[in-house]
């Protein structure tokens, strides 16, 4: 019997994989989230979900090693990173120990996660990607052998990491860890239905949406790139884009985000990554993107330092980290989180319940723009 609670599930699906008579299918609900059902008449009770689950077992944390501020002197990968390129530089570097990657692939309007032995499919890992992507079973098949065939870094939000991390048959040893920091995540729901609602406002389906374009620098904000069927691209700055100020308002987030315990200091990946606003690291061109990277543990520390592929300094992780809110709590749960899914489930256009649920913020926007 699974005992993780609905509110505190991850979506990561490693109980239904791990599960032997095959009694744990991962549904999706109306909000659009995975979630794993239990059929009582197959299960025997042999506990392998519970052992397995992120939510009920967090990994061993590791002791912070030291803190980076890094970014890539590759600057054609670069341009392809959200940030300063963190993990494409560990991951390069994996590869060219003959190790393999796991991580996710954008596939413009769709994520995957994927597999990468070599530079072309690393490239197609890299961008950041603002909603859950979900393991199928085959890829923690993946996972698994992998490990036991050689080195293996695997990537993603901390909760997937852990998920992945607590796999029965994973060798350890072969095991390299990279999470990011996270403030939580919405449904595809949410992401086909503003696609839709867009593709309408422009007269063409969306073909790539980029969350973090870098055509040109626009400071702390985000720059969303969308690219239409019809060869047309829009730029939308920050919370210019109704998708983007859901996101930052958190007002769409999986209900286990607003209490993650993957929310703090306690890191239980080797590697931690997220982004670097400020830095006076000689040699580092903030305009391009820099990341802050943790080493949580020995063995990352020791990789990083076979690692090649950055201008990279020590800095102080209490500043770099002081104003990035999932390293020390949870994201709070909105008032408006209450109703968001059911104004938008119930047909109510997305762009409209963001106006709903963030109205203090649109009318700050109205009479800031009665100013000018």
């Amino acid at each position: 019997m699974l005992n993780c609670k609905k509110e505190n599930c991850t979506g990561c699906g490693v109980c239904a994989y791990s599960c032997p008579k095959q009694a744990i299918e991962m549904t999706e609900s109306i909000e659009g989230f995975l979630c794993p059902e239990v059929d009582d008449t197959l299960c025997v009770n042999c506990n392998l979900c519970n052992k397995v689950c992120p939510s009920l077992n967090k990994p061993i944390a590791g002791n912070l090693v030291d803190c980076y501020a890094v970014q890539l002197k590759d600057k054609m990968a670069l341009q392809h990173c959200a940030s300063g390129g963190a993990f494409y530089g560990i991951a390069r570097s994996m590869l060219e120990q003959n190790g393999t990657v796991f991580g996710v692939e954008d596939l413009g309007t769709k994520l995957c996660y994927q597999k990468a032995t070599t530079l072309d499919e690393l490239n197609k890992l890299t961008g950041s990607k603002y909603y859950q992507c979900s393991i199928s079973e085959e890829a923690y098949h993946e996972i698994i052998v992998s490990t036991q065939n050689g080195l293996t870094l695997v990537s993603g939000t901390p909760c997937m990491v852990a998920a992945i991390q607590n796999l029965r048959g994973v060798n350890r040893k072969n095991l390299l860890t990279f999470e990011i920091l996270c403030q939580g995540v919405p449904s595809k729901t949410v992401i086909e239905k503003f696609y839709m609602e867009t593709a309408a406002k422009y007269g063409s389906p969306v073909k790539n949406h980029v969350f973090r374009s870098k055509d040109r620098y626009v400071g702390r904000n985000y720059l969303n790139r969308y690219e239409f069927k019809n060869g047309k691209a829009v730029y939308l700055i920050g919370e210019e884009d109704p998708l983007s100020l859901s996101f930052q308002r958190q007002i769409f987030l999986r209900e286990s985000c607003y209490s993650c315990q993957y929310a703090n200091a306690a890191r239980t990946a080797d590697f931690t990554a997220g982004d670097l606003w400020k830095t006076d690291i000689d040699g580092l061109d903030i305009k391009r993107g820099c990341s802050v990277l943790l080493c949580n543990t020995a063995k990352a520390e020791n990789f990083l330092e076979r690692t090649n592929s950055f201008l990279v300094g020590k800095i102080d992780p209490k500043a770099a980290l002081e104003h990035n809110v999932p390293y020390h709590h949870p994201i709070k749960r909105p008032k408006c989180r209450d109703w968001s899914y059911k104004l938008l489930c119930s047909g109510i256009p997305p762009k409209s319940v963001t106006v709903l649920c963030c109205w203090k913020y649109y009318i700050k926007r109205l009479f800031t723009g009665r100013r000018k």
